[in-house]
């Protein structure tokens, strides 16, 4: 989904850091997003990317923070902060913010700013999605954080976007714990939605990818194996590059 990949691309400004990985509680987010550190709320953003959370009390605060934002929204930093926010409202999947997002769009705003909140719109729909499957706890496994359980749930899904969109998060995130290396194990030996598209192979490739970027030797198997038997020529391609950078 082209959106939501442009949006992403908003977090490249900050550096890829553990930090990311952490569990927020409801309260954490809130006293984040009551607060003005600005970097900490741009580092619960991204957690929020992939939380699976659609509670109002996060995000009624963080809307109240993106309207407070906005008549200061004139200059680059102050436009590229309130284009975290609308961008991090988006991930709400929740449509009562749909009339905040869309007064950015159709208001007098940087072009910038405006073209994160037309994103930010499309994405509630998207994250109406996701956050449901994200946050199926039927499919959880009670020894595990939510944060894991929630990637997990993303790595299992039927949804290619998604499954990239965890891939990626994970080698962002250097969130290479065991429960869900094992989990791209078990998708990377048996690809269920594999096809000869651009979506399917660059979501393989990801997954192939984190999974190699452990460095773990206990999956270099699992690489060697797509690198030399894979029918996808592009995807053997990635895998045989990828033994040669991670092992």
């Amino acid at each position: 989904m082209k959106p939501l990949v442009a949006s992403i691309l908003l977090g490249i400004s900050l550096l890829a850091s553990p930090v990311w990985a952490q569990d927020y509680t409801v309260e954490t987010y809130q006293e984040i997003f009551k607060g003005d550190n600005q970097f900490k709320q741009k580092q619960a953003i991204e957690a929020l990317m992939i939380a699976g959370l659609s509670d109002p009390a996060i995000y009624d605060v963080l809307e109240a923070k993106l309207i407070e934002s906005l008549p200061f929204a004139t200059e680059k930093n102050a436009i590229d902060y309130s284009a975290w926010l609308v961008k991090g409202l988006g991930y709400s999947g929740n449509d009562k913010y749909s009339a905040t997002i869309s007064n950015i769009v159709n208001g007098s705003y940087h072009k910038k700013l405006k073209k994160y909140a037309s994103q930010a719109l499309e994405n509630l729909a998207q994250y109406k999605k996701w956050n449901a499957i994200l946050a199926d706890k039927s499919q959880y496994v009670a020894e595990q954080s939510p944060k894991n359980n929630a990637f997990a749930n993303a790595l299992k899904s039927d949804d290619l976007e998604l499954m990239r969109l965890a891939a990626k998060r994970m080698m962002d995130d250097q969130n290479y714990d065991d429960f869900l290396l094992e989990r791209l194990s078990v998708e990377l030996k048996n690809p269920r939605l594999m096809r000869n598209d651009k979506l399917a192979i660059d979501t393989y490739a990801n997954m192939a990818k984190a999974l190699a970027a452990s460095g773990n030797t206990q999956y270099r198997e699992v690489i060697e194996n797509i690198a030399n038997n894979n029918p996808n020529k592009k995807l053997k391609s990635y895998a045989q590059s990828y033994l040669k950078k991670y092992y």
